[in-house]
């Protein structure tokens, strides 16, 4: 989930910024996008790209009680 533009699905690329904020962007675009969560907070800080790319991992296809599907949120 990005903060500037909601859920983002497909071929990724993952970054993190100055911060430590992870960003993503669809492959062979330029435009990075900030990943954010459902309650708009601050978003969290990563201390690798390594770090990020592991959550991103471990959390995909993970669903709710409901049966969706839950974005990853940072």
């Amino acid at each position: 989930m990005t903060r500037e533009e909601g859920t983002v699905s497909g071929d990724l690329d993952v970054t993190l910024d100055y911060s430590g904020q992870g960003l993503v962007r669809y492959r062979g675009t330029a435009t990075w996008y900030t990943i954010g969560n459902l309650e708009d907070e601050q978003p969290r800080s990563w201390s690798s790209v390594q770090d990020l790319a592991t959550a991103i991992e471990n959390e995909s296809g993970s669903r709710d009680s409901a049966g969706n599907v839950v974005p990853f949120e940072a």
